[in-house]
């Protein structure tokens, strides 16, 4: 169950370390979960992200947001069935399916992805051990498979980030664990 948080702006610090306004509701997407939200005070959100995907999912029209939390490429059926947005074989027509629930129209959603970070240092490339590769792999197979387009992406590298989507504007911010809090 995804965590909500109130994040007051006197609370943010002088570097901003999240870009969640005053009157604004944090929903913390947790490992392998996934959120959808029509509700324009709300921020989802995947922090900490290392080697899994962060995925930002908004429907301007309808003004649908969603963000899953991936943390592996591949899932059997019964583990695709059972925790869908754990997986990149399963998360993406999840999303969207649950999406066209609350009123989006798959065509019309925007696509933003995070994330696949090489976390373990010494790894090397290519490695069944490098699971931020993999990741980013399986989720571009995903998005082709579904004939799904990738509108912007923050992938790859040794640094681990945090991804925010405003349900308001539909912005979708990032930031790296050295970085300001940038549009993706």
């Amino acid at each position: 169950m995804p965590v909500l948080w109130n994040c007051p702006l006197s609370l943010q610090g002088r570097y901003m370390t999240s870009p969640v306004l005053k009157d604004e509701v944090m929903v913390a997407i947790g490992l392998g979960e996934m959120h959808v939200s029509t509700d324009t005070n709300t921020v989802l959100a995947c922090l900490g992200l290392g080697s899994c995907i962060g995925v930002s999912a908004y429907d301007p029209v309808a003004r649908v947001g969603a963000m899953a939390h991936i943390v592996l490429p591949q899932g059997n059926e019964l583990d695709c069935q059972r925790t869908p947005a754990k997986f990149a074989n399963s998360a993406l027509p999840y999303l969207v399916m649950e999406m066209e629930r609350k009123g989006a129209i798959k065509n019309r959603i925007i696509l933003k992805i995070a994330g696949g970070a090489k976390i373990i240092n010494n790894v090397p490339a290519k490695s069944i051990l490098d699971i931020g590769d993999r990741n980013v792999t399986a989720i571009k197979i995903a998005f082709a498979e579904h004939q799904l387009k990738i509108k912007s992406e923050d992938l790859l590298g040794k640094l681990g980030r945090s991804l925010w989507l405003h349900i308001e504007t539909g912005i979708t911010r990032v930031r790296t664990t050295t970085s300001p809090v940038i549009e993706l």
